[in-house]
Parts: C-alpha cells; structure tokens; sequence
C-alpha cells in the first residue's frame, strides 16, 4: 500500500516556493540526464505564485519545453489564455512556452488534432506535469456546466 504524505504549509508564500522548489528539482534532474526538460503546467491563477518563484531559479532556460496542461479555445494573447499567461512569466527567462492549440478554433473536433499533431513533437513522458483545480472544482479548463456534462457523456 502506498503511504500518503500530507504537507503543511503556514500561507501561500511558502507553499508557493515549496512548490517552485519541487519543478526546480525536476527540472534540474532532466536537464542532468538528457540536456532538456519538458513541463506542463496548470493555467488559472492559483498556481502563477509558484512560477514566479520557479522563474527566479537559475536553470538553462534555453533547455525547457514549457506547455499549457489544459488550453481553452480562445485567441493568443487572450486573457483566458493558459500559454499566454505562461508566456508572460517564462518566455522572458528563455523558455520555450509552446501553445497546445495554435488558435482559437470553432471547430473543437479539429483542436483536438491539432492539439494531438503539437504534442507528437514532445518528448515523452513529461518530465513533469502539474494538475490544478479551480474553486468551482473544475479541472483541465473542464468547467462545471453543460460542457462539463457533455464531457462525461459523450463518446470516449
């Protein structure tokens, strides 16, 4: 059986550099052993303390991959935008912040393949991925609603 770890923390600073140190590390730990690093991180705002802390680490920046771990379908550059977001914070650093879905697309079947053909480039597994969820408990841009239902039900 696995044993559950439960961490602490006294307020949000210091979860937020707990949390910059760990992607540190890993980061870090790819870069020893293949000369790259590739992460996805979570969008919204929870998580943007975090890698405010993790851009002020001293790491090859040139060497990590950094994508969007959910995306919605709206236009670079749009405020909703989980890689224009990250953009802000690591482009600046040297990284490479690659979109999952080049542009706002109506058509959600063809982001998808898009999506699939982007990922196809990566090198896989991850090094790292960070799952957040939202105060309403959506997931991976997944908002409670209609869409969320559809989501369920719909083919799989």
């Amino acid at each position: 059986m696995t044993e559950i770890e439960w961490w602490e923390y006294d307020d949000a600073g210091e979860l937020a550099n707990a949390v910059a140190g760990d992607i540190q590390f890993v980061i870090e730990s790819a870069l020893d052993a293949r000369g790259s690093a590739v992460i996805a991180l979570a969008g919204g705002k929870t998580p943007f303390a975090a890698y405010e802390k993790l851009a002020q680490a001293k790491l090859d920046w040139k060497k990590v991959t950094i994508i969007p771990g959910d995306e919605r379908i709206v236009k670079l550059g749009d405020p909703l935008s989980n890689v224009t977001a990250l953009a802000k914070i690591f482009l600046p650093k040297g990284a490479r912040v690659k979109p999952i879905v080049p542009e706002a697309m109506s058509d959600y079947k063809a982001a998808g393949r898009s999506a699939d053909a982007l990922m196809q480039d990566l090198h896989w597994p991850l090094d790292f991925c960070l799952l957040g969820m939202g105060g309403d408990g959506h997931t991976a841009s997944i908002f409670p609603g209609p869409d969320y239902d559809e989501a369920l039900s719909g083919p799989k």
